[in-house]
């Protein structure tokens, strides 16, 4: 285990030294707003923000997340520090992906929107690279190639997890930025 620990350093770290250019060419489109609230330590809820949702598109199919708890990306905190690897480097793309796993999870997609976990990490892949090619997030290659590969081989046990229920005061996180709580981050996607 401790050599496994030590090669993914290794490959962070290279990844956050090379330029690798830009992850794969987009194939959907995203927008709207990403809107975070502060819960407490680690712990987060995606508000949906109501006059321009977070929205991403591809192939006739629509995604438009609702009220969550999220982590943003699940990345182990060791490699924070790499540029590219911080929790919230790819926000949109997270949330979207974070967005598919409760779904299934809680059993509530249905078709055409039932995804598989492959498709979900192809959604994280393509808003990664949307995010890059609109100038919002950091391209490199080998960084896309790395969080691709984790979600690829380690994403199943989160895929197959226990359903965890939205956000008890849905109502009070809509209404976050008139009432003062605290939110983290608002970012508009054009």
């Amino acid at each position: 285990m401790p050599r496994i620990a030590l090669g993914l350093a290794a490959l962070a770290l290279l990844a956050g030294c090379l330029d690798g250019g830009k992850p794969q060419e987009q194939r959907g489109e995203l927008h709207g707003v990403l809107l975070i609230k502060w819960v407490r330590e680690d712990r987060f809820v995606f508000v949906p923000d109501e006059s321009d949702p977070l929205t991403y598109e591809r192939g006739g199919r629509r995604i438009v997340p609702g009220a969550m708890f999220t982590d943003g990306g699940s990345i182990p905190r060791l490699f924070w520090s790499v540029k590219g690897l911080s929790p919230w480097s790819y926000g949109p793309a997270y949330a979207l992906h974070d967005w598919l796993f409760r779904q299934h999870r809680c059993g509530l997609d249905a078709p055409p929107m039932t995804y598989t976990l492959a498709e979900a990490n192809e959604v994280l892949e393509d808003a990664i690279g949307i995010l890059v090619a609109e100038g919002l997030a950091y391209g490199n290659a080998q960084v896309a190639s790395l969080i691709k590969g984790a979600v690829d081989q380690h994403g199943r046990a989160a895929w197959e997890g226990p359903c965890e229920p939205g956000p008890a005061a849905l109502a009070a996180a809509a209404t976050a930025e008139r009432s003062g709580d605290i939110i983290v981050g608002r970012i508009e996607i054009r």
